[in-house]
């Protein structure tokens, strides 16, 4: 870095190209690295699923010779004590669908209540959704258990996909509340002027306003739903309301585990997830380009 002085009253700062191309090598070494680290796990996946077993286990990222397409046929047809993966994937959707939509639409509505008043209690009940959203599910999940049994809800896909929906609502709460935050309200001032009631002011004017945003959380929202775990291994006991995540676990025996199958299902089931980041990602940059009306 060379300073030059031009005047008494100017001094001109000159970057010199070196240090430039130094932080240019180590931001494109990062974006390299975290590529390869995001890449690696899926290929991966798709060798062993195109593997036989001897193969996964002996040269388990070798090209697989010759390619064994049936383990994608195991993997679709499922295991003798379990489903085929297509009860799997309607369990999985009828799941999905029902926590986006239940923790979309509810966590949006109370985001907006909330953004749009300046009281106390709106205050404390921002800061209550961010505290719930850190509870760890296991310490209700034995209430839960007991609460879907007598409600009749236990090995519901679609109840739980509502137990699921209430354990997302807060973090929905947080991120639509701070991006109501910088709302601009001379656009709401404007519709109620000309008589638009609040119904009408969200329906029509907010929520159009706010796609990108509500499209992220909705994508964020459905992948957690369709990976998730921890609700759906312990509520749904049925074999026949199992979803894909607890489904690829009864590949594995006690003794055994049929790997190639299992990798072929594990590739199967994030076929969906790409396909909804592949018709949702332009909504997410633009989310992330505007960040908020401030």
């Amino acid at each position: 870095m060379n300073i030059t002085a031009q005047s008494p009253h100017l001094v001109t700062v000159k970057t010199g190209p070196r240090k430039l191309l130094t932080g240019n090598a180590i931001a494109t070494l990062a974006v390299a690295v975290w590529v390869a680290t995001s890449v690696a796990p899926v290929l991966t996946i798709l060798l062993g699923a195109l593997k036989t077993q001897t193969q996964i286990s002996s040269d388990p990222l070798g090209l697989p010779n010759p390619l064994r397409l049936d383990n994608f046929i195991r993997g679709w047809e499922g295991v003798a004590v379990g489903e085929p993966m297509s009860t799997y994937f309607m369990n999985t959707i009828v799941f999905s669908v029902v926590a986006v939509a239940a923790s979309t639409i509810a966590g949006t509505m109370a985001a907006y209540a909330l953004a749009r008043r300046t009281s106390f209690a709106s205050s404390f009940f921002e800061r209550y959704f961010a505290v719930l959203y850190a509870l760890p599910f296991l310490a209700v999940i034995i209430p839960l258990y007991s609460i879907t049994g007598d409600l009749g809800i236990r090995s519901n896909p679609a109840g739980i996909g509502l137990v699921f929906a209430a354990g997302w609502l807060p973090l929905t709460v947080t991120l639509m509340y701070g991006f109501f935050s910088g709302f601009p309200l001379d656009v709401i001032e404007s519709a109620k002027t000309d008589g638009a009631s609040e119904a009408r002011i969200f329906a029509s004017i907010v929520m159009p306003m706010s796609k990108s945003a509500i499209l992220s959380n909705l994508l964020l929202c459905f992948i957690y739903a369709w990976n998730n775990l921890s609700h759906t291994l312990p509520l749904l006991v049925r074999p026949n309301s199992t979803t894909v995540a607890p489904g690829l676990l009864l590949f594995t025996a006690q003794y055994s585990v049929d790997l190639g199958a299992q990798l072929a299902g594990m590739l199967i089931s994030i076929l969906p997830l790409i396909a909804a980041y592949a018709l949702l990602h332009r909504h997410i940059m633009e989310s992330f380009r505007v960040g908020s009306f401030r």
